[in-house]
């Protein structure tokens, strides 16, 4: 996989994350409505890639769109970010042990025994700038 290029996103005073060009804009956003994301890639099998780093993580991004459709669709018939996860967007589920680095070995990690779950969505690149429009009318900026 080509290498895509970096942005240093700032998301407090003590806290600088690099982000794929391109998305800085939506992952500072999911920080700074406390939903982490991880491992995020503009352009993953021409497709757009963000990976919740933890399932709680990804419910509270599924709650927030879907009271932003019943807002929205109470009153019209629209497309709202609810409608594009359903529609347009597929979901990976990504679960592996939690490691940590091995103290016998500066190198190596041992497995902790902790499940970690995490979940990713994908959706075609070209889609990009529609889900964005979408996404901040449901997470504004602050």
């Amino acid at each position: 996989m080509s290498e895509h290029k970096q942005i240093n996103v700032k998301i407090d005073d003590d806290f600088i994350i690099s982000v794929d060009e391109g998305l800085e804009d939506i992952i500072k956003n999911f920080s700074h409505w406390e939903i982490d994301t991880c491992n995020c890639c503009i352009d993953y099998k021409g497709s757009v890639w963000i990976e919740f780093c933890d399932f709680d993580d990804w419910k509270q991004f599924l709650q927030l769109a879907l009271r932003n459709n019943i807002a929205v669709n109470g009153s019209s018939n629209r497309e709202t970010l609810w409608n594009f996860l359903q529609e347009k967007a597929d979901v990976k589920l990504v679960y592996d042990e939690e490691l940590m680095q091995d103290p016998n070995n500066e190198e190596g990690v041992i497995g902790t025994g902790i499940l970690v779950i995490c979940v990713g969505l994908m959706f075609k690149k070209e889609l990009l700038d529609e889900f964005r429009g979408l996404f901040f009318e449901v997470l504004p900026s602050k």
